[in-house]
């Protein structure tokens, strides 16, 4: 059955409103999957603010262009359903290929970040990123190493004259306690 010209319209509309908050899409190959099996999968991203749409390509492909995304027509081929990250990409790309690694029907054709189309195996790589605040801790702690040595470089000569004068002084004080004992005695 034909769609109507308004209801392309919503369609293409609802394409542009997702993937302008995305950071990133996989595109799979549903072909044979069952209704069951693809509500079990949108649950699993949904938990990870994510979404599974199976898409109608040329408006996918419309909308792709529109949000400035980059086109691949080799990806976009046959029936297609896109898993779209709203957050977490990495997470949303491990549960998609673990998914896919539960089935031979379910393909995992590839993705597209921004204005890169990336295949299978770059996807694999993606997915194995920790999460995005562990690299936001780690960055910040590279950030600020240096300035914690720096610190620590400005304070050694000042613990290095405090250790003198500490030790200069137990010195003292264990001089003047050994002639008190020895008037004592």
């Amino acid at each position: 059955m034909a769609l109507t010209k308004q209801r392309k319209a919503d369609i293409l509309d609802k394409y542009v409103s997702m993937l302008q908050s995305a950071q990133g899409v996989v595109v799979t190959e549903y072909r044979g999957m069952t209704v069951q099996q693809l509500d079990g999968l949108r649950a699993k991203l949904r938990e990870n603010n994510a979404s599974l749409v199976v898409t109608k390509n040329t408006l996918l492909k419309i909308a792709l262009e529109q949000v400035g995304m980059a086109v691949s027509d080799d990806l976009l081929a046959g029936p297609v359903a896109v898993a779209i990250a709203y957050q977490d990409l990495p997470l949303t790309i491990k549960n998609v290929l673990e998914f896919a690694g539960t089935t031979d029907i379910f393909v995992v054709k590839g993705g597209i970040l921004s204005q890169t189309v990336v295949n299978k195996a770059q996807l694999g790589v993606i997915s194995e990123l920790p999460p995005l605040e562990t690299l936001r801790a780690q960055l910040l702690g590279m950030v600020t190493m240096p300035m914690t040595q720096f610190l620590g470089l400005l304070n050694e000569p000042a613990r290095g004259v405090v250790a003198v004068i500490k030790a200069g002084s137990e010195g003292l004080v264990n001089v003047l306690a050994a002639y008190s004992q020895k008037d004592a005695a």
